[in-house]
């Protein structure tokens, strides 16, 4: 796995042809919160899958990634780690 340094990183890491797959590290490393984001670099925005309720957040632009997720908080303490890439297809 590797840490997430940055929402550039984020970004970085996301916009592979598919989406991409991240943890959370919650309670020290007991706990974790799955997600699943893809990055669209010509909208500038994020559609992103939480695993642990099922729930879709879709256009989240980088104003409301701040407002509306945990991940630049995560980010910023060191506990956001990506994990891998989900292919959706050839482009």
């Amino acid at each position: 796995m590797e840490k997430v340094t940055s929402i550039e990183h984020l970004k970085k890491l996301c916009n592979i042809n598919g989406r991409a797959e991240f943890h959370i590290y919650l309670a020290g490393g007991l706990c974790r919160s799955s997600k699943e984001i893809y990055y669209d670099n010509k909208t500038n925005k994020f559609d992103i899958y939480n695993d642990i309720d099922e729930s879709w957040q879709e256009d989240v632009d980088e104003k409301a990634l701040y407002e509306k997720t945990m991940i630049p908080a995560a980010i910023d303490k060191g506990v956001f780690y990506f994990k891998g890439i989900q292919l959706w297809g050839i482009e």
